[in-house]
């Protein structure tokens, strides 16, 4: 039988340990600290295992140790890892639910046009990362169907660095008043930029970030950014693979709402 959909997602206090395969910055970063403590709400422990890439046996052979470690369930935490690679037979295996990349760029790119800007640049991630090139999409589709001019896209690499090259080089783009940058930490980079180049904010421009990490609130100025809710990915995550592990068909890959957190660097400058 199918999970009820209805109603709020509840997963009821377990015992066991969780498997977790995670790559690069993942297994550290907040989309596994979200699942970590979701985890802990309902009893569960967790054991991560970090692998190096897409190689073709990657993810078997991380699920080939884990099963060793008896866990009763595993998550990858990409989702490209699921997509690659199907489920193996023997132990229930599910993508981490996340939030909806492409809504929070629509909604990111929505706030800047409504500022009144007649377009927005974007600062986006790397090309073969998947949440760049939905994020990427969502800020390309919104200008287009708002028929709004779409600029080059400044290319950074999640770093505040990348984000201070983009930031240069926007400075100097006659037309830019308004960037999407594909995460926090390069907004950072691009508002240090903006200041050196005397490009101010939010007078001259406006910026708008993505994650709301905890120090966003504390740039200068404050970032204007999307916010994602780890901790209920994390919930939503624990709900299917519970099911999976229950014997009952799950429902399918889940998405948690994107949230837009408007801070000074998008609000109306005071001249």
């Amino acid at each position: 039988m199918p999970v009820d959909d209805a109603g709020p997602l509840r997963t009821p206090v377990r015992q066991g340990t969780l498997g977790v395969i995670a790559t690069g910055t993942a297994a550290s970063g907040p989309v596994l600290n979200g699942l970590r403590a979701a985890a802990r709400e309902v009893g569960y422990a967790l054991v991560v295992f970090s692998v190096p890439g897409r190689g073709r046996s990657a993810v078997p052979a991380a699920v080939a140790g884990l099963r060793l470690q008896g866990v009763v369930g595993i998550v990858l935490l990409d989702p490209h890892l699921f997509a690659e690679h199907p489920p193996v037979v023997g132990v229930p295996l599910v993508p981490a639910a996340a939030a909806d990349q492409y809504d929070g760029a629509r909604r990111a790119t929505e706030h800047l046009l409504e500022m009144g800007h007649s377009t927005v640049w974007h600062v986006g991630g790397p090309e073969d990362a998947p949440i760049a090139r939905a994020r990427e999409r969502g800020w390309r589709e919104t200008l287009e169907r708002h028929g709004a001019d779409v600029p080059p896209v400044v290319r950074g690499d999640w770093s505040a660095r990348s984000g201070y090259r983009a930031g240069q080089s926007l400075a100097v783009e006659v037309r830019m008043c308004a960037v999407f940058t594909a995460n926090d930490h390069m907004a950072l980079g691009l508002l240090a930029a903006f200041a050196e180049a005397g490009v101010r904010v939010p007078r001259d421009a406006h910026v708008v970030g993505f994650d709301d990490v905890p120090e966003a609130a504390y740039f200068a100025p404050p970032l204007t950014t999307i916010r994602q809710d780890f901790l209920a990915a994390g919930r939503q995550t624990l709900v299917v693979l519970t099911a999976a592990i229950d014997g009952v068909v799950p429902l399918p890959r889940t998405t948690v709402e994107a949230e837009l957190v408007v801070r000074e660097s998008s609000r109306p400058s005071v001249s």
